[in-house]
């Protein structure tokens, strides 16, 4: 480990999440979580693949000397799995001299006993200190995301996304710095591409808008006999899960399609993208969000009854499925569960370099994630600068967040803007789109005026710790929304706009502790209203990401039917 002035300093490590379904960078520092953030804040593309170039300057940013002060850097898929099997067309002969460094291990592979897997390292000298680079299983930086994030001590832990190199599920059982891995679900047996490729089969996007089926499910009659034929074809048997891959065409290279063939001729025609939704859409919808649930179900009752754990840490893009999380403690044998704000690859670059540090170096773990408010944050003055530019002006307020919530009682629809920008897909309260729960008339017009999107999606509702209960019972808090939950009888008509048309909601759980500004937001809007919730959203249009600067803010603000922008203790309206 480098020296500074004699002395030890901390050990840094920093991750990097590239060529997934979203990219991103992450820097540690002695294993706390120092920066993160996505690719595609930046380059403004959702969902951006590209290396993340710009998310690796910043997080470089918040440490002195750049990656000269890095000890080491993880990512988060392992190449070398590919290399098992040699492969005279790719690896006969190099045609690049730096392709040797594939070539060479690939034509190794065919004088070894066993594949290559798990970690592999890759040291490059420079004028300086060496540049190690680990390359670190997919699925294993699921794993560590999910437990080396979570508070247990000790848990079991399960993976489940698409796929990775050559599996896509892990089960494995993690103590203190390390976990073992148990067994694997091999590629293309993938619970989570069969919930994909359903997604393209109703005519929406596979690897994007699976959350559109999940919102989609709750219309749906789960008991059709969509389900029983959709249930028909995958196998619950031996601890694993199988699926009769004669109906799906997603690990087919070429392929016309997520499904098959047969899957059309035993489902139906597909639905066109511009083609309305049906009876048959929502039921189909249903069977798929279903039976991912009997196939995630059966997954952990065998872990439990292997384990004997109480507590599970979940990971992987699977879990971003919030309708199931819900029903995992009531449903399974596991009394407490931990996902993160970000199990999908957004937060494999956190969990890259938390393996390198918890596994590889043998580091103590840091403390466990509380929020996810990782990325970049701006001065007043930067604000201020941004709205000159504009040739703007917002009057400055004392309290933003009494004069938010005055204009949320009023039937305001807000952008809020404040802090360090959140990492993962969902918006906690510093790059919020915020309005009043109580009308259901306010969820119409945040979709159609400001979101842009399809009716029928819900919105999630911000709730204050200590008036969670009223809303949802006796529940474990939910801090990052990953939870979808019943809502109580009683509360439903008090935030009919954060409610879905099955009767739940996915709450944020606000602490004073964690963001005592959105905390003290609510608490306003308690007091003018008796309801301490708002309607909390990410504060993006459709088909973009979430706004990082305050520029990102402003074109956005006047790009929708917002009403009012607060950008530190600014206030700009229209």
């Amino acid at each position: 480990m480098p020296r500074v002035g004699g002395g030890m300093r901390n050990m840094r490590i920093l991750g990097i999440a590239s060529d997934l379904h979203i990219s991103s960078a992450a820097l540690i520092e002695d294993g706390h979580v120092v920066a993160a953030a996505a690719e595609e804040r930046f380059t403004r593309r959702k969902h951006a693949r590209d290396f993340p170039a710009r998310a690796i300057e910043y997080c470089l940013s918040t440490v002195p000397d750049g990656l000269r002060g890095v000890d080491r850097i993880a990512v988060s898929t392992n190449p070398t799995i590919d290399l098992s099997v040699p492969d005279g067309r790719y690896a006969g002969r190099a045609r690049w001299h730096p392709e040797g460094l594939y070539s060479i291990p690939n034509n190794l592979a065919a004088l070894l006993d066993a594949p290559y897997q798990g970690c592999a390292t890759q040291i490059l000298q420079t004028a300086g200190e060496p540049l190690t680079i680990d390359y670190v299983y997919h699925h294993d930086a699921h794993a560590a995301n999910a437990f080396f994030l979570s508070p247990f001590e000790s848990a079991a832990v399960l993976t489940v996304d698409g796929r990775g190199e050559d599996c896509t599920a892990l089960r494995a059982v993690g103590n203190r710095n390390s976990f073992t891995t148990m067994d694997t679900l091999p590629y293309p047996h993938s619970v989570g591409l069969l919930y994909g490729a359903v997604t393209q089969y109703l005519g929406f996007r596979i690897d994007r808008d699976e959350w559109k089926v999940m919102g989609l499910a709750a219309y749906g009659d789960p008991s059709s006999s969509a389900y029983k034929l959709l249930r028909d074809l995958v196998d619950f048997k031996d601890g694993t899960i199988r699926l009769d891959l004669n109906y799906f065409g997603y690990y087919l290279r070429p392929s016309r399609g997520a499904v098959s063939e047969a899957f059309i001729h035993r489902f139906g025609p597909p639905r066109r993208p511009d083609e309305p939704i049906t009876a048959r859409h929502h039921d189909i919808a249903a069977a798929v969000q279903h039976v991912l649930e009997d196939a995630l179900h059966y997954l952990l009752a065998d872990l439990h009854q292997k384990t004997g754990l109480r507590r599970v840490a979940l990971g992987g893009g699977t879990f971003m499925n919030s309708v199931f999380n819900g029903k995992i403690t009531s449903s399974t044998p596991f009394d407490e569960v931990f996902i993160s704000s970000c199990p999908d690859d957004s937060g494999t670059s956190i969990g890259a370099a938390l393996y390198a540090h918890c596994v590889l170096s043998e580091g103590e773990r840091g403390p466990a994630m509380t929020h996810n408010y990782y990325g970049p944050s701006f001065e007043q003055t930067a604000i201020d600068e941004a709205l000159s530019l504009a040739k703007l002006r917002a009057p400055t307020v004392d309290d933003p967040a009494d004069a938010a919530a005055h204009a949320l009682a009023e039937g305001k629809i807000i952008g809020w803007f404040q802090g360090s920008m959140e990492l993962g897909q969902r918006a906690l309260g510093n790059r919020s789109i915020l309005a009043d729960p109580r009308s259901l008339r306010m969820r119409d017009q945040v979709n159609s005026a400001v979101k842009f999107r399809e009716p029928w999606r819900p919105f999630a509702p911000a709730v204050l710790a200590e008036d969670f209960a009223t809303y949802f019972g006796p529940e474990p808090a939910v801090y990052f929304m990953e939870r979808t939950l019943q809502v109580r009888d009683e509360a439903q008509n008090l935030m009919p706009a954060a409610v879905h048309v099955d009767g739940t909601a996915r709450p944020q759980t606000v602490t004073v502790d964690t963001n005592p500004l959105f905390h003290r937001l609510i608490t306003r809007f308690r007091d003018r209203t008796g309801v301490g919730a708002v309607l909390n959203t990410s504060f993006n249009l459709a088909e973009e990401p979430i706004v990082c600067t305050p520029q990102d803010a402003i074109r956005t603000f006047y790009s929708s039917g917002l009403d009012l922008l607060v950008m530190g203790n600014r206030v700009l309206t229209k």
